[in-house]
């Protein structure tokens, strides 16, 4: 057999996928790999050419050779030759098999057995691109050309139970100067490679099935029920969410499933927990979906999005909440009212001389001419709509004091307006807005007592989310009291208004429409105590599963399992009514109005007595020169 026909075979299997590197290891000699790279050139292909013979120094071939960035390399192997099956074993141990390299396998005998004894064992991965050159002598139609056939090669996993398999793809036929298709030997040609190897029976993948709510020493059909089940959704409501979409690939794929229990999502952010143990791969799976950091993408992959992470802290602000004096003065700015004082001043001024004006200059007889003090009274009685008795008896007087009780009348209305739109209008939201706000505040703090948000709080870079913790856990002398389950934080958080609880949105969003009233609902304060996540279900970086379980999460997505899932497991957000609540207005709104009015009368009281004290004295003084 020459080797001319084989060298138009490989050039015509790596232009057909457009490949244009190569590596090619052989053991012919120097003039005998001349014409295939001749033929490479022409292609533009680039190879190199390696020497498998027993005395070379192969001992790190893989580093050497095939470690490289290129995205995609083909590697051309020749089983015949002396150092073939070293090759073979350091490129299984460096899992070498996998979707970044173009394997393309030939043996000049032709040997299926001795194909099997180098990779019964091998790690070759399900995504591998691995194929088997046959020839065929005799069996071309025409004496100058030779005839090949192609095998599929891969494994579904040996190191999960999975076999070798070799599927028959088809038959070419080649000459010295091209290639081509004689007969396809099975449907392989009609799908892709994932498609053909879709069907995962016998393999069994480890999981970390993440169970936070309850002992992991509890029995495994306790700990699997609960997974399973539907009760009580708001609990792990993450993990059992990842755990359904898993059963969904099971139902497709057929694989089997042994679970790994643990309680942790993350130690550190990539290390501990469920997180760490995907990481090193020591599981396959994990139930529970995470956000991707900058730290747990370079040992995952995430795939699609499966729910929203919101860490948020809650609390009510009452409607009725003590003495509010500022709502009788909030309608207008301190230089509103001030202004407004100084013309009142002013009028009453203008009202004193209109007066003295008639009773002088213009020489009529009034019964009584009022002081400065009585007609500043009288602006500040048209001020409140009260009008008065004394009126001026000229036309200009007339029309200066019809322009004091319009300008009162407009104020007024503008005014009452106001106040009824505040006490009337929207419930009463907190000033608190973030959390250093919240830390600097007096406010109590309660804190969810799951995993997760302990391990956010206390590792936290943010210096928001330091000073919060410290100010409001470390300085507690007794910090136990901090934490609380999500019924018992939400429920402190109804009856005791100004109570802060923490705790991610789908755990206590559950407790609150339980708890409490739609009012109740509309009196709920929000402060997110972290940016908001999107949780993806994640994969090793370098599974060779990565990206079959990814077309399947894209799949569910399409499909809508997956937001079926997440609206019953997983909650962003409450159902209430803007119109849903019912406002109490108290007398405690006018407890400051009676405060000022008892003042007035306090400080009444007090001039009345000046002046009779005053009087008193007059007389007591008029009288002394009387006895003299």
């Amino acid at each position: 057999m020459t080797h001319l026909a084989l060298y138009r075979l490989l050039v015509f299997n790596l232009l057909e996928i457009n490949l244009r590197d190569v590596l090619v290891f052989h053991c012919w000699s120097e003039p005998e790999a001349y014409p295939l790279a001749g033929m490479m050139s022409e292609s533009h292909i680039y190879s190199q050419y390696i020497q498998l013979q027993q005395d070379a120094g192969l001992a790190n071939i893989h580093k050497d050779y095939l470690d490289s960035d290129i995205t995609k390399m083909g590697v051309f192997l020749d089983l015949g030759c002396p150092q073939a099956a070293l090759l073979t074993n350091q490129s299984s141990r460096a899992r070498l098999y996998n979707r970044r390299f173009h394997w393309l396998l030939f043996d000049e005998m032709g040997n299926l057995t001795n194909l099997a004894e180098l990779f019964v064992r091998a790690n070759i991965s399900l995504d591998a691109d691995v194929t088997y050159i046959e020839p065929r002598e005799g069996e071309a139609t025409d004496e100058e050309e030779e005839l090949f056939v192609l095998h599929d090669v891969y494994s579904k996993g040996s190191h999960l139970g999975g076999r070798l398999n070799v599927t028959i793809d088809q038959s070419i036929q080649c000459s010295r100067t091209d290639c081509r298709i004689r007969d396809y030997l099975s449907d392989l040609h009609e799908r892709t490679r994932l498609q053909q190897r879709m069907d995962l029976t016998n393999i069994t993948f480890r999981m970390a099935a993440l169970v936070s709510v309850m002992p992991l020493t509890s029995k495994e059909e306790i700990l699997m029920r609960f997974l399973s089940g539907e009760e009580d959704a708001h609990l792990d409501s993450i993990s059992r969410l990842g755990y359904r979409l898993i059963l969904h690939m099971q139902d497709l794929l057929h694989f089997n499933l042994s679970f790994t229990w643990v309680g942790d999502w993350s130690i550190q952010d990539a290390f501990g927990g469920a997180i760490g143990l995907l990481g090193n791969e020591s599981v396959e799976l994990c139930s529970s979906p995470f956000i991707p950091t900058w730290n747990r993408i370079h040992y995952v992959h995430p795939m699609v999005e499966l729910a929203e992470f919101r860490a948020v802290c809650i609390f009510r602000t009452p409607h009725n909440a003590g003495i509010k004096a500022t709502v009788f003065l909030e309608p207008f700015m301190p230089s509103v009212w001030l202004a407004f004082g100084a013309l009142l001043v002013l009028s009453g001024c203008l009202l004193w001389l209109i007066f003295r004006l008639e009773q002088h200059g213009m020489q009529r007889c009034l019964d009584f001419v009022p002081s400065l003090l009585t007609s500043c009274q009288i602006s500040f009685g048209a001020a409140c709509i009260q009008g008065s008795h004394l009126l001026p008896k000229s036309t200009g007087g007339r029309l200066a004091f019809i322009a004091v009780m319009l300008t009162s009348f407009l104020m007024y209305n503008y005014y009452t307006s106001i106040v009824v739109s505040t006490l009337l209008g929207s419930p009463v939201r907190s000033n608190i807005r973030t959390v250093q706000q919240l830390a600097d505040s007096s406010l109590d703090v309660g804190i969810d007592n799951v995993p997760f948000t302990k391990a956010y709080l206390t590792s936290s870079p943010r210096p928001d989310i330091r000073s919060l913790y410290r100010q409001k856990v470390e300085s507690k002398r007794d910090q136990s009291t901090v934490w609380y389950g999500p019924e018992e934080g939400v429920l402190k958080v109804r009856d005791q208004p100004g109570f802060v609880y923490i705790s991610e949105g789908s755990f206590i969003y559950h407790h609150v429409e339980k708890h409490y009233l739609p009012r109740e609902i509309s009196d709920l304060n929000e402060i997110m105590l972290r940016h908001e996540g999107t949780v993806y279900h994640m994969i090793h970086l370098n599974s060779s599963y990565r990206e079959l379980i990814t077309q399947l999460e894209v799949r569910l997505v399409e499909c809508g399992l997956t937001s079926k899932q997440r609206r019953f497991f997983s909650k962003t957000r409450l159902q209430t009514y803007s119109n849903s609540f019912v406002i109490q207005v108290g007398m405690e709104y006018a407890a400051p109005l009676f405060l000022s009015l008892l003042g007035g009368y306090s400080m009444a009281v007090l001039v009345l007595l000046l002046e009779v004290a005053w009087k008193r004295t007059e007389r007591q003084s008029c009288l002394l020169p009387q006895e003299q």
